[in-house]
């Protein structure tokens, strides 16, 4: 007998095939969904915290200025901590100051910096799901200065060490009348080791790296070798505050930086030679300088390392340029009058034009402001 093909049988064929593919349906509409949360975390979460960032960085902003600008008025310290909580919190709701704000020298000088940090909490709606954490910390950080207008300095950390030249003495010799005659001075340098006759080479340099933020400390102080980021400001926007000078015989330590910029370096002093500034440089007193202990390292002690400078006054010098140790301009301005000194990669030669010199410290306009108060960001 002939069996005919039952008509309702293609459609239950359809019906299996279907309900086979089910499993694969629901992990495409699995991935599907994580996919949809993953752009929603993107663009809600990531976008929540960019406009908290960026309510963060102008409060963080407002919060500096307005203490930068109690410090200049003389209002004090306390007056300026509030003034930043007042303008974090109208301008960031639920930030908080991280730690306590940093003055440099101190918020009663008659000028100087300020660095605020904010940090807040930013609640997520979408990351949980994805298993990430529900809350974000959001932090800033902004730094204001303030003085009276026109009153910093142009200050190189750079030391130059005293009596180590013949061309260009340092200091001048007594009763030389001001100013000085102009005249072209040749400064080497070299952070590498092994330059006789102690050793290391930066001791027996006649310049080498200085940090301002510490200066005038205690004899033992550790100062680490650290040089601030502020390097290249002090340079070409000024010092804010005072660099005193204590009277002689009593030393002026101030703590070496730690000096290996190399190409970086290099770059500032030619900037500041197109730029044809007039810097002053920090004189040391080699026979003072002091190792991390307090002990007295010289470029003739051997096995000792230079931790603090003594510094006597400042040289005002224009720079001209700049050779690297190994060429024969180096050898020429720099290391012909420096016997057993060998051209090194590492070292550095810097010409410069003597303008005059001061045995005074650093104190913009004896601290006058005139009336006139200026506050502005620089970071």
């Amino acid at each position: 007998m002939t069996r005919h093909p039952s008509p309702t049988a293609p459609w239950r064929a359809r019906l299996a095939d279907a309900e086979s593919e089910r499993g694969a349906v629901a992990v495409i509409v699995t991935l599907c969904l994580v996919a949809i949360f993953a752009m929603l975390v993107l663009t809600m979460d990531v976008g929540t915290l960019l406009l908290s960032r960026r309510a963060m960085v102008n409060a963080a902003d407002a919060a500096a200025l307005a203490a930068a600008q109690s410090c200049g008025l003389g209002d004090g310290q306390i007056d300026a901590n509030s003034q930043i909580i007042k303008y974090a919190g109208e301008n960031a709701t639920g930030s908080y100051v991280d730690g306590s704000p940093v003055y440099t020298p101190s918020c009663d000088a008659p000028s100087g910096t300020v660095t605020v940090r904010l940090k807040t909490s930013q609640s997520l709606a979408f990351a949980p799901v994805l298993g990430l954490s529900d809350q974000a910390t959001v932090g800033t950080t902004a730094t204001a200065v303030w003085g009276g207008s026109g009153n910093t300095e142009h200050v190189a950390p750079l030391m130059l060490s005293a009596n180590r030249l013949s061309d260009c003495q340092i200091p001048p010799p007594p009763g030389e009348p001001q100013p000085f005659v102009p005249r072209i001075c040749a400064f080497w340098w070299d952070m590498g080791s092994g330059g006789p006759p102690s050793g290391t080479a930066l001791d027996n340099a006649e310049w080498g790296t200085l940090d301002l933020n510490r200066w005038n400390v205690l004899k033992t102080d550790q100062c680490n070798a650290s040089t601030p980021p502020e390097f290249d400001t002090w340079m070409f926007q000024g010092f804010p505050g005072p660099l005193p000078i204590n009277p002689a015989p009593a030393p002026t330590y101030v703590c070496r930086g730690q000096g290996n910029f190399g190409a970086s370096l290099d770059k500032k002093i030619l900037q500041a030679r197109d730029q044809g500034l007039k810097l002053l440089f920090p004189v040391n007193d080699s026979s003072q300088q002091v190792d991390m202990n307090g002990n007295i390292c010289t470029p003739t002690t051997a096995g000792c390392s230079t931790d603090k400078y003594d510094i006597i006054g400042f040289a005002h010098l224009t720079i001209v340029n700049l050779y690297k140790g190994k060429t024969p301009e180096a050898y020429t301005y720099c290391l012909s009058h420096m016997p057993g000194v060998a051209a090194t990669a590492t070292g550095r030669c810097m010409v410069a034009r003597w303008e005059d010199y001061t045995i005074d410290g650093i104190d913009p306009n004896g601290g006058k402001n005139f009336g006139i108060i200026s506050v502005k960001l620089t970071g």
